[in-house]
């Protein structure tokens, strides 16, 4: 190692003396030597304030934030937002008024014409059962 930087030093005083004796004697080679010795040794120069691992973490929290958010819009339905009427009307209702509703709504389906299926309402899929809630409103 030692023969490879004494090689060097003899290539940078070769090209100094072809600059002239002038700029030969103006170099400093041990100076310019120990300095980039020790510009290699710094670490990275990194902002004091921004560590490597909080990026990452505030990176992860964007992907997952906003992944959340995409798979949430795509799942919604847009019919969804009528539907909350009615939820919050049944709610407030007592059993034994939801059982008079379901009474009701099966006399009105028997007058449409349209039986329930043998195994009651659990066959409906959501927008089925809106259209049965909306008919027994108006």
């Amino acid at each position: 190692m030692k023969e490879d930087a004494m090689l060097h030093d003899a290539k940078l005083q070769e090209a100094a003396q072809r600059l002239g004796s002038a700029a030969a004697d103006k170099l400093d080679l041990e100076r310019i030597a120990t300095t980039v010795v020790e510009r290699l040794r710094e670490p990275e120069a990194r902002p004091a304030w921004v560590p490597p691992a909080w990026l990452r973490v505030a990176a992860v929290l964007v992907v997952l934030v906003g992944g959340g958010l995409v798979l949430r819009h795509v799942r919604s339905p847009t019919t969804a937002h009528g539907a909350h009427f009615v939820t919050d009307d049944l709610t407030d209702l007592s059993a034994d008024q939801l059982r008079e509703v379901l009474n009701t709504l099966d006399e009105t389906l028997d007058s449409v014409g349209t039986t329930p299926p043998e195994s009651g309402f659990d066959d409906l899929d959501a927008q089925q059962l809106r259209a049965v809630l909306r008919s027994l409103e108006g």
